[in-house]
């Protein structure tokens, strides 16, 4: 395949527009879950001096505001309005553009609580900018059509920022799997061993799965290459379905063990959008019809 084909040949849109409810919806929970701490992690009498985020050359809204409370509190308010209104996709591409940048003001202020999740999130919003996620399952093609503008069945758009999104995701498997072998807890298949002794992350305990060395090296080494695989054979078409149910299966089974909160629902909804464009259709379709049924 070409890369003019990869990039540019019209494809449906339902699969963006699914990737873009799911995804703010994970922003939004993620930013009510800041709510409890906002002044903790967010103001001059939280861990974090104001002057902080003044040290990244960056998009970041606090150059434009005072060094008060409530300054966080305004681009903590319209993150939240971004999240929601890209979720229902109104306004969908300008909601995409202010929630990454509120969120990356928020980044930038503490990066202290951050996790690569939140790393994530904020490229998605990002990427979600140009892409025309819009198009299918949001108020912009109700309002559309209502008006008699735009088609009852949604055109084919360029997949471009989708692809990107595919490439970004396709690195971040490959690096990870490629960082994890320069330890020798990797290498040796010694790593679930550790992980699972983080007192602090255990959720459900996970009996004699990782109390044996062969199920230990078993875990270590499968994760890795599985890893491996979902950023370099998930691009062969008759791997792409099985590698990614199994990667839902690897984060469902780290979200189970441990508690990091979002972090595997973020992955699981990245491996979503690795589908096909036409594919994407599909699955969006089924979930219109248990929708309609409902």
């Amino acid at each position: 395949m070409s890369y003019r084909k990869f990039l540019f040949k019209k494809e449906p849109v339902q699969g963006i527009a699914l990737f873009r409810v799911v995804i703010s919806a994970l922003v939004l929970v993620n930013a009510v879950m800041l709510l409890p701490d906002l002044e903790t992690f967010y103001s001059q009498t939280g861990i974090v001096s104001y002057a902080s985020p003044r040290v990244f050359e960056s998009v970041n809204l606090y150059y434009f505001l005072k060094p008060v409370f409530l300054s966080s509190q305004i681009i903590w308010g319209f993150h939240v309005l971004a999240a929601i209104s890209l979720l229902i996709g109104f306004f969908t591409r300008t909601s995409a553009w202010i929630a990454f940048i509120t969120v990356s003001s928020l980044h930038q202020y503490n990066p202290l609580i951050l996790n690569s999740g939140d790393t994530v999130l904020r490229l998605m919003l990002f990427y979600l900018g140009f892409a025309r996620s819009g198009d299918a399952w949001s108020i912009d093609r109700w309002i559309s059509v209502r008006r008699g503008t735009g088609p009852r069945v949604p055109r084919l758009q360029m997949p471009w920022a989708q692809r990107l999104i595919q490439l970004q995701v396709a690195f971040l498997y490959f690096s990870t799997s490629f960082y994890k072998l320069d330890g020798k807890a990797w290498a040796y298949g010694e790593a679930t061993y550790y992980t699972s002794r983080l007192w602090d992350f255990e959720r459900f305990p996970v009996p004699y799965v990782f109390d044996h060395l062969w199920t230990i090296r078993l875990t270590t080494w499968s994760s890795l290459f599985l890893e491996f695989a979902l950023g370099t054979l998930i691009w062969f078409r008759p791997l792409r379905i099985p590698l990614i149910f199994a990667g839902i299966a690897l984060h469902l089974g780290i979200d189970y063990s441990m508690n990091i909160p979002l972090f595997e629902w973020i992955m699981i909804s990245l491996l979503m959008v690795m589908l096909e464009p036409r594919q994407g259709y599909v699955l969006a379709k089924k979930i219109e019809g248990v929708f309609h049924r409902c």
